[in-house]
């Protein structure tokens, strides 16, 4: 039996039976522990705002055997814009289920506490939530050593001067005579904003920015990739497109055709590219 006093994100909280929450904590030494706060759902009860989704929090806890229990709570850090925007609490949501598959209980990860705090940050301040939540996905499956190779082709070392494509398989770029069946096309531009998130340091981590077509790239490359580490396929964020496209097509039908010409224009550009450079 022991107390302890810690200090911890909330990655999810669950409705167990009528007033309680299970709550997935996120600690800085601890890793992650997964604790039960009676009565939390209460409207009356003093755990009801510190064992909310995605707070920061300074708790009480009471480990027993195998079960941990929260007697108190203070709030640290609300992060409020997040409940406040369905695009914030459904990016939040996914990054939170990454973390969750990626992680072990009871097991240490000070860099992913660390990333978590500058990530909800962001994810208060941005502009682009479902980017931000991508970008730390991306960065989180690399600290925990699952980084793709991206400095040159991964088959022959030769040098990525221009645009490449990226194996899955062997989970870096290959060059252009190296192509497979199910390999992408990843522009330089791409290629580069996909080496300063695996690299840059976390204070630093979202301060960039992206054309619209390398921010398409990136989307797609991050998903597929954390598809293909985790073994599942992740849905929270491919709703939350497919409804933001329909309100677009809704009232903006020309400025969606147009949009979706440029895109194909510019795809067509980038596979000419690559494939006069494997003919030379």
């Amino acid at each position: 039996m022991s107390h302890q006093r810690i200090k911890a994100f909330v990655l999810q909280a669950k409705a167990f039976g009528q007033k309680d929450r299970l709550l997935h904590l996120l600690t800085e030494k601890q890793g992650l522990i997964v604790a039960m706060a009676y009565g939390a759902a209460s409207g009356k009860s003093q755990l009801q705002a510190v064992t909310m989704p995605f707070v920061l929090g300074e708790y009480e806890i009471f480990a027993y055997r195998e079960r941990t229990t929260i007697d108190r709570g203070e709030l640290i850090e609300p992060f409020l814009p997040i409940s406040q925007d369905i695009d914030k609490l459904t990016s939040a949501a996914h990054l939170s289920e990454v973390t969750l598959d990626a992680l072990y209980q009871g097991v240490s990860e000070n860099n992913v506490y660390k990333l978590w705090g500058y990530s909800l940050y962001k994810l208060c301040s941005g502009a682009d939530p479902m980017l931000t939540a991508q970008i730390a996905a991306l960065r989180l499956l690399s600290d925990l050593g699952y980084a793709p190779w991206l400095n040159d082709c991964v088959l022959c070392h030769e040098d990525i001067d221009e645009g490449a494509y990226f194996s899955f398989r062997d989970s870096g770029l290959i060059c252009p005579r190296h192509r497979e069946e199910n390999s992408i096309c990843l522009s330089y531009a791409a290629i580069s904003a996909l080496l300063y998130i695996v690299q840059a340091e976390y204070a630093m981590l979202f301060n960039f920015t992206v054309s619209e077509r390398v921010r398409s790239e990136l989307l797609t490359f991050i998903e597929r990739y954390l598809e293909e580490k985790m073994e599942k396929s992740y849905s929270r964020l491919k709703l939350l497109e497919s409804l933001d496209n329909i309100l677009e097509k809704k009232l903006c039908p020309d400025r969606e055709a147009d949009a979706e010409s440029k895109e194909k224009d510019a795809a067509a550009d980038s596979e000419t590219m690559i494939t006069d450079e494997a003919q030379e």
